[in-house]
């Protein structure tokens, strides 16, 4: 809402207290600038050869009192311009910033410093973002923020393909919180639900209760697909590189999946898959299931010495594990569970990003339902994400407890062949 506005709703008398407070203030504001440059101003600012009365006094009366005129005029033009650029200035930096914290703020910085920088809370919204609800993508360098006034921003950040090993910037417009623009990336339909082929099994429900026909029509399904992906990665050059979402035939601890990695280490395990409702339910009648997870690797988000709060959200980035007593799988494992509890803790914080940038408006409340399941019952993972060749796949496939497996996409051979 701009001044003009608000003056509107002021002279009708539909002010709220604090607008119709602030209208007055500035009134009362510019009123007094009025005043002092009317009548505080020297006349000496304008000062020629000749005062006023020697113009009277000692040439032509006529002359003389054009140049008053004159000099009165220039002194009220003055006036009015600085009272302009005072009102100009007013406006922009007063009611701008008004209606900048009206609305989502992505330049704000809440978080507390640690170091001597700290970046902007866009920043880790779209760093918990993406690592939770885009398997196999991260944020791959830092944002940019560009304030428009008036609630209005430009704002970029640049997404990885971890598979591919592709990263594009992508660009938003915001205005008071509503988009101008926001095309592909984080929006593109491929990222926000293509992605989730392979989990159907958790993204779908299936009712317990469902007769002994439908069930079998369902196991046969499973196990056709399930054939059929592993006769295409038999016919793959072993070299083709994979990418494949695994759903497990039961649950994992993170101890047992970190011990899994540790076990298939040509593997590269890129998104875990976090059980956040009871197995064969949905989390709500009336929404579709949401699912999220976190990457286990180190190495894959760009890295800095730079994080929210420490104490609300530990090992929010996952490398800091590294200035951690690491003695035991137990404590890797452990690890895994507080990251991911504060990602998801501190995108649950953050609801204005949430229903801004998100692609459900009920995800706050899922988001608040998940913490409290994982509260319950723990961090575990029903499934994931895993990249790796086909011979790698061949050899170690029928090891891994899967319930299904699905290929996303294939490459001739690894992006890069020589760092994994």
């Amino acid at each position: 809402m701009n001044f003009k506005d608000l003056l509107h709703r002021y002279k009708e008398g539909i002010a709220t207290e604090e607008e119709q407070k602030f209208v007055e203030q500035e009134l009362e504001k510019y009123e007094s600038i009025e005043a002092y440059f009317s009548e505080a101003l020297s006349d000496q600012f304008f000062k020629k050869d000749e005062s006023e009365e020697d113009y009277m006094a000692n040439g032509d009366e006529m002359k003389s009192i054009q140049k008053v005129v004159k000099f009165r005029l220039a002194k009220v033009v003055f006036t009015s311009v600085l009272i302009v650029v005072m009102l100009y200035i007013g406006i922009f930096y007063g009611v701008s910033s008004i209606v900048d914290r009206m609305h989502y703020n992505p330049t704000a910085i809440t978080q507390p410093k640690e170091h001597e920088y700290q970046s902007s809370d866009f920043f880790y919204d779209m760093q918990a973002y993406i690592s939770l609800n885009m398997p196999g993508h991260s944020i791959h360098s830092f944002t940019f923020e560009e304030p428009k006034g008036f609630g209005a921003y430009e704002v970029s950040y640049s997404l990885k393909d971890l598979f591919t090993r592709n990263d594009q910037r992508y660009f938003v417009g915001l205005a008071r919180g509503r988009f101008n623009y926001a095309m592909d990336g984080i929006f593109g339909r491929k990222n926000r639900f293509d992605i989730w082929k392979g989990f159907e099994k958790i993204q779908y429900d299936f009712p317990e209760d469902a007769s002994e026909d439908r069930t079998t029509l369902k196991d046969k399904e499973v196990q056709r697909k399930n054939e059929e992906t592993l006769r295409y990665l038999n016919e793959l050059n072993p070299l083709s590189y994979i990418s494949m979402s695994i759903v497990f035939n039961e649950d994992l601890t993170m101890e047992e999946f970190y011990s899994m990695q540790g076990e298939y280490p040509t593997l590269d395990f890129k998104w875990v898959g976090v059980r956040t409702t009871e197995p064969g339910t949905q989390w709500n009648e009336n929404q579709p299931m949401h699912l999220v997870g976190f990457n286990p690797n180190f190495n894959d988000e760009a890295s800095s010495n730079r994080r929210p709060d420490s104490e609300k959200y530990p090992l929010f980035n996952l490398m800091d594990i590294r200035d951690k007593r690491i003695d035991s799988e137990k404590d890797f494992a452990e690890a895994f569970g507080i990251h991911f509890r504060s990602r998801l803790a501190y995108l649950r914080s953050r609801q204005e990003f949430v229903e801004l940038f998100d692609y459900n408006s009920y995800k706050i409340d899922f988001y608040d339902d998940a913490l409290e399941y994982i509260d319950k019952h723990g961090v575990e993972t029903y499934g994931v994400l895993v990249f790796g060749t086909a011979k790698e796949f061949l050899e170690h496939i029928d090891e891994i407890p899967y319930d299904t497996v699905y290929i996303n996409k294939v490459l001739p051979t690894r992006p890069n062949i020589y760092y994994h």
